[in-house]
């Protein structure tokens, strides 16, 4: 219980900095930028509110960078691109609007990012593509829109991605079948239409049923005869109904 107090200014060798699972409140401090050889700092599951201050976005050490389930506002502002060495980027289950700045591929380190359920909208940006060192991407339960660009088979590290309960369109392009270390793919609840790619297919076999959940969820459903499923899919485990949002596993 209470603030994070701006005497964090005084702790300018501090390296790992973890207040997570606690009741602390308010915001937090922009005198953090001082504490510049930081790589691990980790808010989450607290009770902090606010913008994030633009300090965070000159600790150009920081790796680790956890802020999830916590009630934070505003925007990410394009400054995360100067956090080059950010392994690990989890803001999700936040209250944020706007857009992921185009910046954040210049974060050429990330492997895990995780904005799921954190408010944020719009189109996917260029630089996201960008992340060739990428493995989780956690995008669900936001309002994105717009189509899934086919420079998506440039992040050939990818190993989950989760897309679902947004508002893509269009179809699913083949290139994430060059991400060949995929085991994780849900993009059910949106609006990606069409077939389901051949490519995206041929990686079931090798990846994405080696694992004991739902690894491929699409909307290939329907739960009324006279109404079509929004994707075509032969190779799914889950599929859903895009109405009802009622799945089926379809392994027997």
């Amino acid at each position: 219980i209470g603030s994070v107090s701006e005497n964090i200014r005084q702790l300018t060798k501090l390296i790992d900095f973890r207040i997570n699972d606690n009741s602390f409140n308010g915001t937090i401090p922009d005198a953090i930028k001082l504490c510049q050889e930081l790589e691990i700092l980790d808010f989450s599951h607290n009770d902090l509110s606010g913008t994030l201050p633009s300090g965070l976005f000159k600790l150009s050490t920081l790796q680790y960078f956890y802020l999830r389930a916590n009630s934070f506002t505003g925007s990410i502002s394009e400054d995360i691109g100067q956090l080059t060495k950010l392994n690990h980027l989890w803001v999700d289950e936040n209250k944020f609007n706007g857009t992921i700045p185009n910046s954040i591929g210049l974060c050429q380190d990330l492997e895990k990012l995780h904005l799921q359920e954190s408010g944020l909208h719009g189109t996917l940006p260029d630089g996201l593509y960008d992340l060739m060192n990428l493995q989780d991407l956690y995008l669900d339960r936001n309002d994105f829109s717009g189509t899934i660009s086919e420079r998506i088979g440039d992040m050939t590290g990818l190993l989950d991605l989760r897309l679902y309960e947004n508002r893509f369109s269009g179809a699913l392009p083949s290139t994430p079948g060059f991400c060949e270390d995929l085991e994780i793919l849900l993009i059910e609840n949106t609006n990606i239409t069409g077939t389901l790619p051949q490519e995206v297919c041929a990686l079931t076999a090798k990846n994405l049923f080696s694992i004991e959940y739902a690894a491929l969820r699409a909307d290939c459903y329907s739960g009324d005869v006279n109404v079509a499923p929004f994707i075509e899919c032969d190779c799914c485990d889950t599929c859903c109904d895009h109405v009802t949002h009622e799945c089926h596993n379809m392994i027997t």
